[in-house]
């Protein structure tokens, strides 16, 4: 038997979800946006935030700190001569895509090595292969400045959708982010000409641990000298470090098909894709006459066999989607 539900509250703010106990400390297993409406089954003491220590038990095992949330009210019933009341249409049905929130870090300057022969026609997803913890902001500015040091060219997304550019980003000039590459529609080679990169913070390939419900990221997995990542015969790591990022069974998804290479992977987060459909569709608008949205693609599909990102982290953590797929999703949010 469920646990029974004694009251609904509504977030005001973006909250994490602790699995297990009303602990900071505890894993994360979701990001609520603010406005999302949960389900209370017990009110406890937890650690204190801000003065507050009381949290929400809800279904599940997991929980939700009070002090990012308010009492639930329905919303009023709209008067019954409305019927007939048509609502605008949308900024989309009109044709008009707000753009997005970029942030310029002003000390951080990527190489442009000239520019693009037809104009800006598409775009590379990345994920970085990085550290997501403590701060994936951070990290995802820590990336940023590798690419300025290397000599590099693309946008960064970090996993509270923040989007990253450097300073003076041009979008139609072209930089190196993609490497040895081909386009599985054009078949022309040395893709970062055409397509823009963008890198989204994730760990990249995760792989399970000895101990069991334990996945790492190749950065907290015993390697051998040449960076490898060592597995035992049933396909196990090591992990480095109790304290450092690892993830519960349930944070990840096995994934295969399509573009993506088996393995274990962390999903982008909603936030982080929810940024990255943004950018797609207002840069369609934007460069209405060189950039398509069937020149969206992942890194795998122009460097396949080299290259495994965004593989199985590409969609929501609700729902995993190839590239084919989120192709398709792009051409239904731009309709």
């Amino acid at each position: 038997m469920t646990d029974p539900i004694i009251a609904r509250a509504r977030t005001n703010t973006r909250v994490n979800v602790r699995a297990g106990a009303p602990k900071l400390s505890a894993p994360i297993r979701e990001t609520l946006a603010s406005g999302t409406e949960i389900f209370i089954t017990d009110t406890l003491g937890g650690d204190t935030v801000g003065g507050n220590d009381r949290w929400y038990a809800c279904r599940g095992d997991v929980f939700v700190w009070s002090g990012a949330c308010e009492d639930y009210r329905d919303e009023p019933a709209p008067p019954p001569d409305d019927a007939d009341d048509v609502e605008r249409p949308s900024r989309l049905e009109l044709g008009e895509v707000m753009q997005p929130e970029f942030e310029t870090l002003a000390d951080v300057f990527h190489k442009v090595r000239g520019y693009r022969p037809n104009g800006l026609e598409g775009l590379i997803v990345h994920f970085d292969a990085a550290r997501t913890q403590p701060s994936s902001d951070a990290s995802m500015t820590g990336v940023m400045r590798y690419g300025a040091e290397q000599g590099y060219h693309y946008g960064g997304i970090s996993r509270s959708g923040r989007i990253f550019l450097p300073q003076g980003f041009s979008w139609e000039g072209w930089g190196y982010h993609a490497g040895k590459s081909e386009c599985p529609a054009t078949g022309r080679k040395g893709v970062s000409q055409y397509y823009v990169g963008f890198e989204l913070n994730n760990p990249g390939r995760l792989y399970p641990a000895v101990q069991t419900g334990v996945f790492c990221p190749w950065f907290n997995a015993e390697r051998d000298d040449k960076g490898r990542v060592v597995l035992d015969a049933d396909g196990r790591c090591t992990r480095r470090d109790e304290n450092g990022e690892w993830y519960r069974d349930y944070e990840v998804r096995l994934c295969e098909g399509g573009n993506i290479v088996k393995g274990w992977y962390l999903p982008y987060s909603a936030e982080q894709f929810a940024s990255l459909t943004r950018i797609c569709i207002w840069l369609s608008r934007k460069f209405p006459d060189s950039f398509s949205l069937e020149r969206v693609f992942g890194h795998d599909e122009v460097s396949p066999g080299r290259k495994s990102d965004p593989g199985g982290a590409m969609g929501t953590p609700t729902e995993l989607m190839t590239m084919a797929q989120f192709r398709q999703h792009l051409a239904e949010m731009a309709q």
